[in-house]
């Protein structure tokens, strides 16, 4: 009888002292960041690849050959269009220049003595005192020393312009490049082997390519025109958005990739663009009119597509697909025929939700 009676006492100990344990705490509703949808114009675009490139690349080749003597400039540095770069050894042509000169004087003399000839046998010609082929051969001398003081005034001309010429004027503004040639060498006129190129960093062009169904659209929505809206930026500095016009559109599509070549300019104010850099472009293909936006963070991807969460009245979460339109640095534009502007949204902390959960939500 009394091991039973031990028995139960046990089991009633352990009976209260269970009941006297405290209950599993329920964790907290996860905190989330809200936004609400807004509705506004947007643009869109379509993405390519850039790659900067000058306005013109111009090489500095001589244009009268000579000896290097002086530079004004060194390599890398900035010029002015006009400005002086080089000089060639202008003393032959300074020579050029003083014989030419002296042939003048000398065939005016000449001219002159052959007019005073002619005056003088003009009248006694006509009585038969001289013969008319003498005469005539009186005429054809001043016919010849006039014709002698144009050859020597373009001779002139000539001198002066290759003494001109050896002093070397930058073509265009522009950052010089490196040296093929130093003083002290010999440079030949029109050389294929330019002393140094000239490249322009402002205004800078953008080469791109869009494939072809792009290329329609485009087309199809501003224009036959080439002038369409475009915008670029640096991959390391994807916030400084530099806006372009395009000028240049090929006359063909390529076979091989399906794209077409496309050329835009950018004013390049600063130049923070430099030739030989790329850049992320995006070519405006349309304007979409009152479009839903929420923030970058709020649309996600899984299997079905892309899909944000929604926040219902009693604070619980619901997943909704949704047609991404367009992307950008401060929001996404998007279509659902079942989302409305000022319905909320999770713009952050959706790693921790599931459909139907109830959250803490922060408004942004």
């Amino acid at each position: 009888m009394l091991p039973n009676i031990i028995r139960l006492f046990i089991l009633l100990c352990f009976v209260f002292t269970g009941c006297g344990k405290k209950a599993k705490p329920v964790n907290p509703p996860p905190a989330v960041t809200v936004a609400e949808i807004q509705r506004q114009d947007v643009p869109v675009y379509f993405d390519s690849i850039g790659l900067a490139v000058p306005t013109s690349v111009v090489p500095v080749r001589p244009l009268v050959g000579g000896k290097l003597i002086m530079t004004y400039v060194k390599e890398g540095d900035e010029v002015e269009q006009g400005q002086l770069l080089y000089t060639v050894d202008p003393r032959p042509f300074q020579d050029a220049l003083v014989q030419a000169e002296a042939n003048l004087t000398k065939d005016e003399a000449l001219l002159k003595y052959a007019k005073k000839t002619e005056e003088r046998y003009k009248s006694v010609v006509e009585e038969d005192y001289i013969s008319k082929l003498s005469f005539e051969q009186f005429q054809t001398n001043t016919s010849s020393a006039a014709a002698q003081i144009t050859f020597d005034q373009a001779a002139i001309a000539e001198a002066k312009l290759n003494l001109e010429f050896c002093d070397i004027v930058a073509p265009i503004a522009g950052k010089i490049s490196y040296f093929n040639v130093y003083v002290g060498n010999i440079v030949v006129a029109s050389d294929t082997n330019a002393i140094t190129t000239i490249r322009p960093f402002s205004p800078i062009d953008i080469s791109f390519s869009l494939p072809q169904t792009q290329f329609e659209l485009v087309r199809q929505a501003q224009g036959n025109t080439k002038d369409w809206d475009f915008i670029a930026n640096l991959p390391e500095d994807p916030k400084t958005i530099y806006a372009g016009k395009t000028t240049f559109i090929d006359n063909q599509l390529d076979q091989d990739t399906g794209t077409i070549l496309i050329k835009g300019r950018i004013p390049n104010k600063g130049r923070p663009i430099w030739p030989g850099a790329f850049l992320n472009v995006k070519v405006m293909q349309r304007m979409a009119k009152q479009a839903l936006t929420v923030p970058p963070g709020a649309v996600l991807v899984g299997k079905d597509g892309p899909y944000l969460y929604t926040l219902d009245k009693d604070n619980k979460v619901w997943p909704q697909n949704v047609t991404v339109i367009t992307r950008n640095e401060g929001y996404i534009a998007i279509e659902s025929d079942k989302l409305h502007p000022g319905d909320k949204v999770i713009s952050d902390g959706q790693i921790n939700i599931a459909p139907g959960m109830l959250v803490k939500a922060k408004e942004t």
